[in-house]
Order: structure tokens, then sequence, then C-alpha cells
């Protein structure tokens, strides 16, 4: 039978608009944390090819590529989580989450946190670990108080993958830095996981006029077995001869399965008209790419480990984020859910970067290093058309806000 469709029309966005305190910038976590968070993700970048060829004068106690690793998780993709959960918790409670000089004291803990960390070899170890935590302990601090006074348990388990993520950046800073790196992987990949799974197929609907199909079997499914994945994965940085590694492949496999099923779900091929749709179900499938890459990986094929993780980060974590705040940060603002030409090629240079990082480099070695400056390249173009883009609305009123 086919999927029944209903005709649906396009809202900029269905809630209220607020009544905005003070400077609009700092009146919801969203607008300075996505701003930040894409200033960032060119500049580090760009940063770091500069110390692999010896550009820039290094003072942080971590390694290029370490630093590089440590700042895209814990600079540029916390930022991330930290809109969304200010925002997406002030929508789950209807209460608010910081805002004005609460916001703006949070902002600078995790700018004072990255300078912390890029100056980290002139600075106290412990000072800099005690700076860096400060962050993911204040973005428990935001989303607690009000879930835990709206009595949203449903939600409380943030604050323990916030833990989590807060252990795995200690672990970074006394040499176990595989481990910490891999933890923190893995929780923001479980992340996309189970917001994707609740919003994607959302906004898919909405603007196509579709009814996709759920299965809450079919999501407890992907969620234990992309846990025990990962779990398994860090049983093995752990204790390399803990499991046999095929083990681990096998349930990669399974857990990749499992997620292409959703997404197969989702009727991808009527979206791609909708840049604003496509690129979030392209976040999807780099993820589902990136699991059976590791599954690869884990049976013993000639797949390097940096390849299947780059198809998570480049890839799902990449392209995830950037189509998700693209969507957020128009929705929030009384904005339509459209977006021009500038942004649709950002979408196409973010996931071609991704698969020049990902499939050149693995087919090719021997281009890998004109294929890192490429790929550098279109990421730092993708962000600069988003940024060209957003940055008025995320320092302006919303749109629909009618004051004079």
């Amino acid at each position: 039978m086919p999927t029944p469709s209903r005709k649906v029309i396009t809202r900029p966005h269905a809630t209220p608009a607020p009544v905005a305190v003070g400077w609009p910038f700092l009146s919801i976590g969203f607008r300075p944390f996505f701003l930040c968070a894409a200033l960032f993700a060119p500049t580090a970048l760009t940063v770091f090819l500069f110390a692999l060829s010896g550009g820039v004068e290094w003072s942080s106690r971590f390694s290029p590529v370490d630093w590089h690793r440590h700042e895209m998780l814990f600079g540029y993709t916390l930022a991330i989580v930290a809109g969304f959960l200010f925002t997406a918790v002030q929508n789950w409670t209807s209460r608010p989450t910081p805002k004005g000089a609460l916001l703006a004291t949070m902002v600078a803990l995790w700018g004072l946190g990255r300078l912390a960390v890029a100056l980290s070899s002139q600075l106290p170890l412990i000072g800099v670990l005690f700076i860096d935590l400060c962050f993911p302990v204040a973005i428990a601090y935001g989303i607690g108080r009000p879930l835990l006074e709206a009595g949203n348990t449903r939600n409380l388990f943030f604050l323990g993958l916030l833990a989590l993520l807060s252990t795995a950046n200690a672990l970074t800073y006394f040499g176990r830095a595989d481990i910490g790196y891999g933890l923190a992987l893995n929780i923001f990949l479980l992340m996309i996981i189970i917001i994707g799974g609740r919003v994607i197929a959302m906004f898919t609907e909405r603007p196509l006029g579709l009814i996709l199909r759920r299965d809450s079997r079919l999501d407890r499914i992907i969620i234990l077995t992309s846990l025990t994945a990962f779990l398994l994965e860090m049983v093995l940085l752990t204790a390399p001869d803990g499991l046999p590694r095929p083990v681990a492949g096998f349930v990669f496999l399974v857990a990749g399965t499992a997620n292409l099923w959703r997404l197969s779900s989702w009727q991808s091929h009527k979206a791609l008209k909708h840049p604003l749709i496509w690129v979030l179900h392209a976040g999807y499938a780099w993820l589902v790419a990136g699991m059976a890459l590791k599954a690869a990986y884990f049976f013993g094929a000639a797949v390097p480990n940096s390849i299947a993780t780059h198809a998570l980060t480049a890839g799902a974590i990449g392209v995830t984020t950037l189509g998700f705040i693209s969507r957020v940060a128009l929705g929030h603002t009384g904005r339509p859910l459209v977006v021009g030409w500038d942004m649709a090629t950002a979408f196409v240079l973010i996931n071609t970067a991704a698969l020049t990082r990902v499939c050149v480099v693995w087919l090719w070695p021997d281009l890998a290093e004109g294929a890192y400056r490429l790929a550098a390249v279109m990421w730092f173009a993708a962000f600069a058309l988003f940024l060209i883009r957003y940055t008025p609305y995320l320092l302006s009123r919303r749109a629909d806000d009618t004051r004079s």
C-alpha cells in the first residue's frame, strides 16, 4: 500500500515569537554558539594546516594532530551541542535556559577554553584542564535546572552524556588521548542517532507533505546496536587483545544496517530539490558509511581506521551540524525554511570536502597532501557562505518580531 500523503503549508516556525529582552544575540543559546562554532571551524582547520607545514609558532602542549582532534570535538562540536541543547530544552520544558549575562559568561568560558588549550604549553596543566572542563559543566547547569523543574526525565540522559564528555576530555590530558577522543566521538555520534531519529523525519514531512513511517522497535534496535558497537570499540581501545576484532566488526555492520533501514524510510529521493532536507539525509548517510567502514576495518579489510573515522567526523558530524544549524537558525529567527544558491553550494562543498578527505586519501594516498588542502579549502568556503548569510540573522531580532 502506498504511503499516504497530505498537503502541508510550510511556516517559518510553529511557536509564538518570544519577546526579546536586551541584545537579541544573547536572547537564546543557539545564536552565540552557532556563530562561534561557525567562526571557529574554518579558523581551527587553517591553523592546523599551517602548523603541519611549520608556518605557525606552536604553543600548545598537544601536538598539531592532537590539537586538531581535540578542538574539533571539544571546541567546535561541543559548541553546536550547547547551542542546540539550550534552545531545545527551552522548547521541551517551557522554562528559560541561560540568556543575557549568564549566556555571555558561558560563551566566554568556551572561548577561554579554546585559548587555554592553544597556549597550554605555557600554562599549568591542571589549570588548563580546569578551564576546559568548566564549559561542559556550565552546559549541564544550563539544561539541568529547567529539565528538573519541569520533571522532564526523558531528556535527563543528556546530563550523563555531558559527564562522559568531560571524562573523555580529561583523558586526553593524561596520556589516554585515543580513548578520550574515541569516547567523545562515539558520544557525539550517539547524539546524532538519537536527535536525528527524533527530528529528521519531522523536518522531511512538513515541507514535502509526507507522513513517514515510524517504528519504535526499529528505534530501540538502532540505539541498542549502535551503543553496543561503540562500547565494543572502547573495549578494543582500552584493551586491544580483550576482544576478537571481528566481533566488533559484526556489531558495527548490524548497527550500520539498522541505521540504513531508518534512512531508507525517509524517502530521500523526494528531498533532492530541498537543500535543508537533503543535507540532513546526507549527514545521516555519512553515519551509515562510517559504520560500514568501521566494520570493514575491524574485519581486517584494507581500510585504515583514520579513513573510517573521518567518514564519521568530516562526514557525519561536519555535514549534519552545518545542515542542522542552518535549519534551526532559520526556524528560530522567524524566517522561511528555505535557502538560496549560497547555502545549497555550502552543503555541496562540505559533502565534497568529506568525500575528498575520505575517498581520495584512501584510494590515492600519493595525492593525500593535496587532498588535505583541497578539502580544507572547501570546508572553509562552506562555513564562509554560512557566515555571510547567517551572521545578520543571528545578531538581529526575529524576522516576525513586529515591535517598532
